[in-house]
């Protein structure tokens, strides 16, 4: 997963430095048609991609594809508009989403010692709701919706790994999502409602043509990145593992935010931040919910 840390990282401040140009479907866009090019570009040198996706399950990769262009746009609002430490604190009570999950689609508990992270996990999303309505009111809610989203998704991906390769289900989802946010920008940003308040700082880098470039090159880079990651992970751990494990992201991405953003790190933040990475731990160390990978790979 520490692929996934720098690629998240690189993503973060692309988003920063595009959202000055771009509206979020646009953002996703740009990283969508980065995934489709790198994808064709593997294909033409290796057919056999296209033979596969030929005879891929179209149904789950669209489905996932389209539940994953909802959280999509979730995250993007998230790292556009929230610190960056913030957003990868609440990017931990995935654990929480996919325990339920395991619970409520195929009636799996989780393993004993994971409870008392689940409770840690769950008391430091208190404390961030609690610590930010005042300040941003309901939009608070925008980044647990998309890891909810996301969590899903990643729970379906597992199943659609143990089926095909991670490039023919790159190269779905990028095609699919290009045409859902060619579409969202045509009809309008405006159109999703999205909230416009703010509590992110300006961007790492000076605006102009030449660094909104490399945000672009950077946005479609390590929007293929992560994703690739992500889908390898899931081969070897737990859809609750996967969501917990990589609880280094969060003081990266906080110390990240610090440095390149000039983002504070107050007692608001380290506070809970420091609770939902205990939780984490102790619920990757616990294994999560073993038997739910077991299931999914069947």
């Amino acid at each position: 997963m520490a692929g996934n840390i720098a690629a998240f990282l690189l993503l973060a401040l692309a988003i920063r430095q595009l959202r000055v140009d771009l509206s979020y479907p646009e953002i996703l866009a740009v990283r969508s048609a980065g995934g489709v090019l790198i994808s064709l570009a593997i294909g033409w040198r290796d057919p056999a991609l296209f033979r596969e996706i030929w005879r891929s399950s179209l149904p789950l990769n669209l489905g996932r594809s389209l539940l994953h262009a909802v959280g999509s746009v979730a995250v993007v609002w998230s790292v556009a508009n929230l610190p960056l430490g913030l957003v990868a604190s609440i990017d931990f009570s995935g654990p929480l989403f996919a325990a339920a999950i395991g619970f409520l689609v195929f009636r799996l508990m989780p393993t004993r010692g994971a409870w008392a992270g689940f409770v840690l996990i769950f008391a430091g999303a208190v404390l961030i709701v609690s610590g930010y309505m005042d300040v941003i009111g309901l939009a608070i809610i925008i980044p647990f919706v998309g890891v909810a989203v996301l969590t899903g998704t990643n729970i379906m991906l597992a199943t659609l790994s143990s089926r095909q390769s991670t490039r023919s289900i790159l190269f779905l989802m990028n095609a699919t999502q290009l045409i859902v946010f060619l579409s969202l920008t045509a009809v309008g940003a405006d159109r999703l409602g999205l909230p416009s308040a703010s509590l992110s700082t300006v961007a790492a880098l000076p605006h102009g043509p030449v660094t909104f470039v490399l945000a672009v090159v950077a946005m479609a880079l390590s929007g293929y990145m992560t994703q690739a990651s992500l889908s390898q992970a899931t081969r070897y751990g737990t859809a609750v593992q996967v969501s917990a494990l990589d609880i280094l992201r969060i003081p990266v991405l906080a110390i990240a935010g610090a440095v390149f953003l000039d983002e504070t790190i107050g007692r608001e933040l380290i506070i809970p931040a420091t609770v939902i990475m205990c939780g984490a731990f102790l619920v990757a160390a616990s294994g999560g919910n073993d038997r739910l990978r077991l299931r999914i790979k069947r």
